[in-house]
């Protein structure tokens, strides 16, 4: 019964996108999720393509909500020490390791790199981040 998409935007070349959104034939929950309505010029794959086009302000700002909602409720637990969260990549792969991970959220600026060290006498593999 839920709406499982962000946002709906409503594209097409007619006055129809605009006289369904208005009409109250949608579900209630999907005319609340309508973020954008677009004229295009074409049908097919290029009114799509020219639909996503018009509306890429609305959509970033789609993801940007998203990822501050994600943050948000980081730094809410890092506030209430409930120790549902890590930080760092070995505490992370720790808690992966024990299927304890509900969410990971990796900085696209991450550089490190893994370096997997052999003791020649034993055979032992260790990993490590650099």
């Amino acid at each position: 019964d839920k709406v499982n998409v962000s946002g709906l935007v409503l594209a097409g070349s007619a006055d129809f996108k605009n006289e369904l959104a208005q009409s109250g034939m949608l579900d209630l929950r999907i005319g609340a999720k309508i973020v954008k309505i677009v004229d295009v010029s074409y049908g097919g794959d290029n009114g799509f393509n020219q639909a996503i086009e018009l509306s890429s302000d609305t959509l970033a700002n789609v993801k940007y909500v998203q990822e501050k909602k994600l943050i948000t409720r980081f730094f809410e637990e890092i506030a209430q020490d409930s120790g549902k969260y890590v930080f760092g990549i070995e505490e992370t792969l720790e808690a992966m390791e024990q299927s304890a991970v509900e969410l990971i959220m990796v900085w696209e600026g991450l550089e490190t790199k893994r370096l997997v060290l052999k003791n020649p006498s034993s055979g032992a593999r260790t990993d490590i981040f650099v």
